[in-house]
């Protein structure tokens, strides 16, 4: 009898042992899982501030204001359009365009 009851006794605690490490890998899983659901929040307000950024810089009107301030580009014309034949070996002479002044910084403000 005595036997069975050392054989038993082993029986649950290793019963409890398992008991005990199946809650312990629960709260480290728990914990895990909470650990990735708030970088997936910072990841998701991260991708919305870069969304707002991204639509705020590629805004036709902030586009086209830096091509004429900081690039100095103008707008198409037909006297500035240059065709080519086909089969023409050389192009033509481009058109002289007087250029623009650069504009400085602190006199941007004051165009309406």
């Amino acid at each position: 009898m005595t036997r069975i009851n050392l054989v038993l006794l082993f029986v649950v605690v290793l019963c409890a042992m398992s008991v005990v490490r199946a809650q312990y890998q629960g709260r480290r899983t728990f914990a895990a899982l909470d650990v990735a659901q708030q970088r997936a929040e910072q990841l998701q307000m991260d991708r919305d501030r870069l969304q707002v950024e991204y639509r705020a810089m590629s805004a036709p009107g902030r586009i086209e204001k830096l091509a004429q301030t900081q690039l100095d580009m103008r707008p198409i014309t037909a006297a500035r359009t240059v065709f080519v034949q086909e089969g023409q070996s050389t192009l033509p002479p481009l058109p002289v365009v007087p250029q623009s002044q650069p504009r400085s910084a602190g006199h941007q403000g004051a165009r309406r």
